[in-house]
């Protein structure tokens, strides 16, 4: 069954997406038989080999009988294929407010602290190997754990943050402040817009973080990694 919200794949017995999180079933669905491959489609027929629940979209007609792509005859030929679906947006644009400056930088805070954490436990992992710290400052007593330590760290922060945007749209810092990042439709990112983003906020915080700084008087609230990578960013839920 296809997420309406991320177009993730899930198995047809789930109630919530596994890459989003969010039901697979939108409001809108309350008391319908949902189709086994759209999940915010309702349910017209079912396939006759198997019985697999359809609606307009997969239903594959043959001598008046409808099946499953799986269980039609080699002979049927769908005269409609519906490559696309209609996306349910996470939240409505129209109705949802933009985050204010304060609700993302606590979010940033948040995370700031969550890496500084991780980074101190992998030092310890690197001090249980090494005998020493010396590592964290100087190269000269042990330059494989001073290169390999700063390259997780300069690899691991950019794939934390454009993972968990690309998932579900928010960082713990995100989750915790109770904002979200989004396609300006309200629509969860894509792998791509994500990685878009993340990479465009290291422009953002080259020229003394002025990138960030300019959600503060843009109209729109947006940082420059959010013009770049044509996102949004909406308070969501309670936070903090």
């Amino acid at each position: 069954m296809i997420c309406p919200q991320c177009g993730t794949l899930n198995q047809n017995t789930d109630d919530s997406c596994h890459r989003c999180k969010r039901p697979l079933h939108p409001a809108s669905m309350k008391g319908k038989i949902a189709c086994s491959t759209h999940a915010n489609r309702e349910a017209t027929t079912s396939g006759a080999s198997c019985g697999t629940r359809l609606c307009e979209a997969c239903a594959v007609n043959w001598n008046g009988i409808d099946y499953c792509d799986a269980c039609a005859p080699a002979e049927a030929v769908r005269t409609e294929f519906d490559e696309d679906y209609e996306k349910v947006p996470a939240l409505d644009p129209a109705t949802a407010e933009r985050a204010g400056f304060g609700s993302r930088l606590s979010a940033v805070f948040v995370d700031a602290v969550l890496i500084a954490l991780t980074s101190g436990v992998l030092a310890l992992l690197f001090w249980l190997f090494t005998g020493s710290l010396a590592f964290l400052i100087s190269p000269r007593i042990a330059p494989s754990a001073y290169y390999l330590y700063r390259v997780l760290f300069l690899i691991g922060v950019p794939v934390y943050v454009a993972v968990t945007t690309a998932i579900s749209g928010q960082t713990v810092g995100k989750q915790v402040s109770g904002v979200i990042v989004l396609e300006p439709d309200g629509h969860i990112l894509n792998v791509q817009q994500s990685v878009i983003r993340t990479l465009a906020a290291i422009v953002s915080a080259l020229p003394f973080g002025l990138g960030f700084l300019w959600a503060i008087w843009d109209k729109d609230q947006e940082t420059w990694h959010d013009k770049l990578a044509k996102t949004a960013v909406f308070k969501w839920g309670g936070g903090i």
